[in-house]
């Protein structure tokens, strides 16, 4: 009885998951109408886990936590860098692991990157606290992600994220 519960709880997450990604930010909204408005955006890199594992299961709940309760100032988005093609105009120029998590956001002297799945929501609230300039209780640092450099490029119309120096 277990197992078909965490079963039914892993499938409703992932629902929970693609519903709150394609409802976060629609098709019409891209990557770079987001950061020239001044949003917030998320972006899972690869997310290549076994849909069925306990892991998962909670990268997916938090994840879809975080994006239903953020608001509308956050765009959030899906990329598989190891794709032919990305819809999604960045240059990743960090090693990044299946279900990292970035975030960025305009005029942030910096963005960051979680390496791997997310499984403490205290990562969500630290960044959430961090971009919207909401003081920050000294607890949440040990969860802060670590700090990429960011920049957009007009020109070619590209996110270039670099680790930091």
């Amino acid at each position: 009885m277990t197992m078909k519960m965490l079963h039914s709880s892993i499938i409703l997450s992932l629902a929970l998951l693609v519903t709150a990604c394609a409802s976060a930010d629609t098709a019409s909204r891209s990557m770079a109408e987001a950061w020239a408005s001044g949003k917030a955006i998320v972006v899972t890199l690869n997310s290549s886990l076994n849909k069925t594992d306990e892991t998962y299961g909670d990268f997916s709940y938090y994840l879809n936590d975080f994006a239903v309760s953020a608001g509308d100032n956050w765009a959030f988005f899906v990329l598989n860098s190891l794709a032919d093609s990305s819809e999604l105009p960045i240059e990743l120029n960090v090693i990044a692991t299946p279900c990292s998590v970035l975030f960025v956001k305009r005029g942030e002297p910096q963005g960051y990157i979680h390496l791997g799945p997310i499984l403490e929501p205290q990562v969500y609230d630290f960044v959430q606290r961090k971009f919207e300039g909401r003081d920050i209780s000294d607890y949440l640092y040990q969860f802060s992600p670590l700090e990429v450099q960011v920049r957009w490029e007009d020109q070619g119309g590209v996110l270039k994220v670099n680790e930091k120096s």
